[in-house]
């Protein structure tokens, strides 16, 4: 989507659809004068006689004056003052773009929310118009197609206090150039598994690597994985006919010197559980499982346009968890790329044992400042949290801090869980080092001890994305599906 910027002088000349929110229970300022048409009349009246007290989260579509360029007019209730914060905006902006599902226009023109013309806000209501258009319609027929999301193509955004200055126009570019990755990050996940292989990630790394001179890419085929002795990795890929990949991505934003952050996504195209085979009820969301990779290449399709001075490495482990003639069975004992063993107890906790090898690489052979990795990885992190907040579990209180900070920020909310010596006794096994589950007793928590094993020294966090992935009910930005999470949170964790 094409989103401009415009001075307040520009209002004089708006035309199509124009948007406006307002505080419960405050006036319109003096700049609504500068609306053409008697738009100012004609919305106060319309307030009035509808009895709109502009609460949050509540809009009032008005039919412009005849003969007047502007055809609608939104009414955007912004709620509370005294509320008002960045995530407000993003919600007031994804609601004007879904109550409008019904324009035909191709434009809007959305003045900046909020009494100020604050980056930040401007940033956020951009989001949130931009993301709640979100939809997949690529394997439906025309007639099939879903046209419940009206289909903008320009956003104007506008400064009705005065000039559009530079530090306005750069939050809000770099709002649509994130947004435009979250996107492509949930179309990624909501790819079906026949598509989105670990040779398709590979694809779309590469072309992410080829637009940009700061990103390098490196593709490990199953010969060099079985080389560089991932047995974790090359276990869990056993039973299926696609081959594994290990992705790596360099970004290059700082001086050599300056150790990378590593971001590492779980990469499991399907996962079906393997041996211990999930239910068939709901198996199909599987191909949800490799989330966590997705959000990675998400994030770096956006340093490809956004300058970020961090050095940053992205490491994704993909493949497939099928039960084949020569799959990973309970019982198997995995030895990993730093030597350590796993006892697998059951084949449907691969996550981790990917991860493993994947974070071991990341600490050996880039020597990481941090590192975050994110993951669907288990289902008690959604019986703790639900689908409201991401469960964060980590070994360093600076790390976390910038995180949960990161979160507030974004709307993209962590919560951070324990990680204490009785979880991890739960992972201790009679015949090798670890084993890959700890019971149905914290089961989020004993996972994440079993990563923890393999980090050292390094600063390191742990995301569960498993609730906040996908959802089954629409929210105010994120239709129902994919949400693309931890895109927005990361680009806000490395600014």
């Amino acid at each position: 989507m094409k989103v401009i910027v415009r001075d307040g002088s520009y209002l004089k000349g708006v035309e199509g659809v124009l948007i406006i929110g307002s505080f419960k229970n405050e006036k319109l300022p003096g700049w609504a004068k500068a609306l053409p048409g008697g738009i100012e009349e004609l919305i106060s009246r319309t307030v009035k006689e509808d009895m709109f007290e502009w609460d949050s989260g509540k809009t009032l579509s008005i039919r412009g004056q005849k003969n007047s360029k502007v055809r609608t007019v939104l009414l955007v209730g912004l709620g509370e003052k005294s509320e008002w914060n960045e995530e407000k905006a993003r919600r007031a902006g994804g609601i004007s773009r879904t109550s409008l599902s019904s324009s035909r226009h191709k434009k809007a023109s959305m003045l900046i929310f909020g009494s100020e013309a604050d980056p930040a806000v401007a940033k956020a209501q951009t989001e949130g118009f931009i993301l709640s258009g979100y939809k997949f319609d690529k394997y439906k027929t025309k007639d099939d197609s879903d046209d419940s999301v009206s289909e903008f193509t320009s956003l104007e955004l506008i400064n009705p206090q005065g000039k559009a200055k530079a530090d306005l126009k750069k939050s809000v570019k770099n709002g649509a150039i994130i947004s435009e990755s979250v996107m492509f990050t949930r179309d990624l996940q909501v790819e079906p598994g026949n598509t989105a292989t670990p040779s398709f990630l590979a694809a779309k790394a590469r072309k992410i690597a080829g637009s940009s001179p700061k990103i390098r890419v490196k593709v490990f085929d199953r010969a060099k994985i079985r080389k560089l002795k991932m047995g974790a990795l090359i276990g869990v890929s056993k039973g299926s006919v696609e081959p594994p990949k290990l992705i790596l991505l360099e970004y290059r934003g700082a001086s050599a010197r300056r150790k990378p952050i590593a971001l590492i996504g779980k990469g499991i195209t399907f996962d079906s559980g393997g041996i211990s085979i999930k239910p068939s009820a709901g198996m199909e969301e599987m191909k949800y499982d490799m989330s966590g990779a997705a959000a990675v290449l998400g994030v770096f399709r956006a340093l490809a346009e956004i300058d970020v001075r961090e050095n940053v490495v992205g490491i994704i482990p993909a493949t497939e968890n099928l039960p084949g003639g020569n799959a990973l069975k309970p019982g198997d004992v995995l030895k990993t790329y730093s030597g350590k063993t796993i006892e697998v107890i059951n084949t449907d906790a691969e996550g981790r044992l990917v991860l493993a090898d994947a974070i071991a690489y990341a600490v050996r052979n880039y020597k990481p400042s941090a590192i975050v990795d994110l993951a669907t990885l288990t289902g008690s992190v959604v019986v703790a949290l639900g689908t409201h907040a991401t469960g964060l579990i980590s070994n360093n209180r600076e790390l976390t801090k910038k995180l949960i900070g990161a979160g507030e920020s974004t709307g993209e909310r962590v919560w951070e869980l324990p990680l204490w010596d009785e979880f991890r006794d739960q992972i201790k096994s009679d015949v090798a080092d670890m084993k890959n589950i700890g019971g149905r007793e914290g089961g989020t928590i004993t996972a994440a001890a079993l990563l923890e094993k393999f980090v050292g020294e390094t600063p390191w966090v742990h995301l569960d994305i498993a609730g906040t992935a996908y959802i089954n009910k629409p929210l105010p930005y994120s239709p129902k599906g994919p949400t693309g999470v931890g895109v927005r949170l990361l680009m806000e964790f490395l600014k």
